[in-house]
């Protein structure tokens, strides 16, 4: 079972890609044609229908030329870099099998993407092939037991391991347990 603590709001990155698509006068058709991602696909992301992977985020924003992590991010006036997430209060979304609680949504200019994944128990995630972007990514294990695997090869990984990697290098985290395990998780795209 995920994590069930009430979060400050769910994010709604199809509708940030919407407004952002949007502000810079594209059509669906054209964003779909720069950011290599069907039309069809796309239209479903902005109607929250389905939730993008990472690869296709960062395909997107490159399409809208913005950071990666301005689609995790909720639209706020300009401010310092500063920021707090209390407990529990980051924006959330879920993603086969996958939930994400994202850090720090109100900087959308910023570098790095922090959030924490909650990894379904054993068996119950659904993605299958490996996932692999453009960017590099650090996960540390705050509870549970997963396994990282790595173009046919896996870590066995608990609480207190960490990883530093490379985003193109093909990647995919999956539970051992019967309890869902959390990563704090850091991508920069």
């Amino acid at each position: 079972m995920m994590d069930q603590t009430p979060a400050q709001d769910s994010l709604k990155i199809g509708t940030r890609i919407r407004s952002l698509r949007a502000e810079k006068g594209m059509s669906l058709n054209q964003l779909a044609q720069v950011a290599g991602v069907s039309k069809s696909n796309l239209s479903k992301i902005e109607n929250n229908a389905i939730s993008p992977t990472f690869e296709t985020i960062e395909r997107i924003a490159r399409g809208l030329q913005v950071l990666p992590a301005a689609l995790l991010s909720t639209p706020t006036p300009a401010r310092e870099m500063l920021s707090f997430t209390d407990h529990g209060q980051g924006q959330r979304s879920d993603s086969g099998g996958y939930g994400f609680e994202f850090l720090f949504p109100d900087l959308p200019d910023r570098q790095m993407v922090p959030f924490v994944t909650t990894v379904a128990p054993r068996g119950q995630e659904t993605f299958e092939k490996p996932s692999s972007h453009a960017g590099e990514e650090f996960f540390y294990v705050l509870e549970g037991k997963v396994a990282f695997l790595n173009d046919g090869d896996h870590r066995v990984m608990q609480r207190g391991d960490s990883v530093y990697f490379s985003s193109d290098l093909p990647h995919r985290v999956t539970n051992l347990t019967d309890s869902p395990a959390r990563l704090l998780w850091v991508w920069m795209g």
